[in-house]
């Protein structure tokens, strides 16, 4: 039996961390009950993640949501395809660091289409809910039901709701999911690619803080085994993009002009497109193309992370590229 005495003192302390830490960020901690009775179930945003607020470390990618094919949870997300029936399965951890009660909650899903930015909650699509889910100490894997809508290509969100764990919300996702640990963000695409046959992924870049404007770079990294070599990576910004490029110099690294509109990544460890301003609320569209060459071939898995960032090089958000050599 665990006695509820080091719970309580640990719960009274992380409620006064997460106190100090609101007060010093600007935003008046939102009103719970008391520690003894806060629940604080949390959904990962990385492996690293124990759901102190706000995180650090990659922050679109949460590990706790996946996309499977069944009701069974899958060890990786599978491909979907326009017209599926599919179960989003979103991993519930309790308790956190700030509360350590047991409580029915609701789990909620919407997804948007793929890119590195959305405003909450304008440019959401709800997808669906559980309610009255009881989450024991430990672990709870909840799976809720998806068509797959035109397009096939998407960012998901999933939000954990009881009385007295409840997110603070903005209008920048980014942010939501960074300072609540209930709020889990997973930008993750699974590419199965064929030999020399370009595989293409929309994409859009955007702001959604509430600032009018910013500026911000597109960058682009290559943990692990780099496909760019064995395979080639490019990204048409389409005209918009492009002409808001030049006018800012046309700066960069690791890229190198293939076209009017389109660059082609050239450094695997790390290359930048630079300068790029947008509105408050604007997503753009542009394109990414994958081609595998023969050096690709033999059951290789690559990750290609393409992230945007702000002035200050903080991450806005991003989308993670999982390729592997589809089974013939």
């Amino acid at each position: 039996m665990i006695s509820s005495k080091p719970r309580r003192r640990r719960a009274l302390l992380a409620s006064a961390v997460l106190a100090a830490a609101t007060l010093f960020a600007g935003v008046a901690p939102a009103v719970q009950a008391a520690p003894e009775a806060r629940s604080d179930v949390f959904i990962r945003d990385n492996t690293s993640d124990v759901g102190f607020e706000p995180s650090t470390g990659s922050l679109y990618s949460s590990p706790d949501i996946r996309v499977c094919k069944g009701i069974t949870p899958c060890a990786t997300d599978q491909p979907v395809h326009q017209g599926e029936n599919v179960y989003i399965h979103v991993t519930l951890n309790n308790p956190g660091p700030y509360g350590d009660g047991l409580e029915k909650g609701t789990l909620q899903v919407y997804y948007t289409k793929q890119g590195t930015v959305a405003q909450w909650a304008s440019q959401w699509t709800y997808i669906g809910s559980k309610t009255g889910v009881s989450v024991p100490y430990g672990t709870k894997t909840v799976a809720i039901p998806w068509t797959v809508p035109f397009g096939s290509h998407f960012c998901l969100l999933a939000r954990w709701l009881s009385p007295t764990d409840l997110p603070t919300e903005g209008l920048s996702t980014s942010t939501n999911a960074r300072k609540n640990n209930n709020i889990g963000w997973h930008n993750v695409n699974v590419l199965p690619f064929k030999i020399k046959i370009p595989e293409y992924r929309p994409i859009v870049f955007g702001w959604d803080g509430p600032d009018p404007t910013a500026v911000g770079d597109i960058v682009f990294t290559q943990p692990g085994r780099p496909f760019t070599g064995p395979g080639r990576i490019t990204i048409d910004l389409g005209p918009d993009l492009a002409a808001r490029w030049r006018a800012a110099g046309a700066k960069g690294e690791g890229v190198e002009r293939i076209g009017e509109t389109e660059l082609a990544i050239v450094n695997p460890q790390r290359a930048r497109i630079s300068g790029l301003t947008f509105k408050s609320g604007e997503q753009v569209d542009a394109r990414l193309s994958f081609t595998a060459g023969a050096e690709a071939a033999g059951g290789q898995q690559y990750t290609v992370n393409v992230t945007q960032v702000d002035q200050r090089g903080e991450e806005v958000g991003g989308v993670e590229y999982r390729l592997s050599e589809a089974r013939q």
